[in-house]
């Protein structure tokens, strides 16, 4: 199944992405500002209203693995997501060296277009036991400036993308009740750069590019409570990163 959705799951720590950032003279990111929350196109339109407990196809891998005892068989579900962010920036009086006034405009739109796709599959194994495997990107952002804008010595492009691998197992307890458990393997990669002034007055572009991998974690638990009332319980550990790589010029 192909399904397309707009804009913008998982908690990630970026330390060393911030002070890379912080490296370049600009202002440190928080994880958040890059989530996104694009996890399948089944529960977009309620914007994910109780995903721990849904489990109505194989995307419940990532919002709750207990929940693929609900789905016998093999299952696969497929999205891709249309993100448009919007970044503009409007300068009220910026300052250059010796507090000369700041030089260049304000760089019009940084954002554009980008697909964030994401795929999960799950097989029945045994009657009380399932396997599922998901791939997904919970971060992902891209501002790209031109290179005569006001704030082109603090950043230029900044990119990060991610890559999070997830598989995940499930035993059915009761015909009640479920619990399910995932391991997850993420990549990130980050490409930041900026203009520097060299002597003489020429310009050059300063540029960090870093990646790193890390594990992370995954639990759920799932409990019918009626025919018709179902709880569900999910848990997702943070992934810290520790980002190596080169800065040149």
């Amino acid at each position: 199944m192909t399904q397309t959705k707009q804009r913008r799951s998982h908690g990630a720590t970026m330390k060393v992405l911030a002070l890379a950032i912080g490296a370049f003279g600009s202002t440190a990111s928080h994880a958040a500002a890059f989530q996104l929350l694009e996890g399948n196109a089944s529960g977009l339109g309620n914007a994910y209203a109780g995903s721990a407990a849904v489990a109505e196809d194989a995307s419940t891998v990532f919002f709750n693995p207990a929940g693929m005892t609900l789905l016998p068989g093999r299952n696969v579900a497929f999205s891709v997501d249309l993100v448009r962010p919007q970044a503009e920036f409007s300068d009220r009086g910026s300052t250059g060296p010796g507090g000369a006034p700041g030089v260049g405009g304000n760089g019009g739109d940084a954002g554009d277009w980008a697909a964030v796709p994401a795929g999960y599959m799950t097989w029945q194994l045994t009657d009380r036991l399932f396997a599922g495997l998901g791939v997904g990107a919970p971060f992902g952002l891209k501002t790209e400036y031109p290179n005569s804008w006001v704030g082109r010595f603090h950043a230029v492009k900044s990119e990060l993308k991610t890559v999070n691998i997830n598989p995940s197992i499930a035993f059915k307890v009761s015909d009640v009740f479920s619990v399910g458990f995932g391991v997850n393997f993420q990549r990130i990669d980050a490409d930041l750069t900026k203009v520097a002034t060299a002597g003489g007055g020429s310009a050059l572009l300063g540029r960090i590019e870093g990646d790193d991998t890390a594990w992370g974690w995954n639990i759920g638990a799932m409990y019918q409570l009626s025919p018709t009332t179902r709880l569900g319980l999910a848990y997702r550990s943070k992934i810290d990163y520790e980002l190596k790589g080169t800065s040149k010029f």
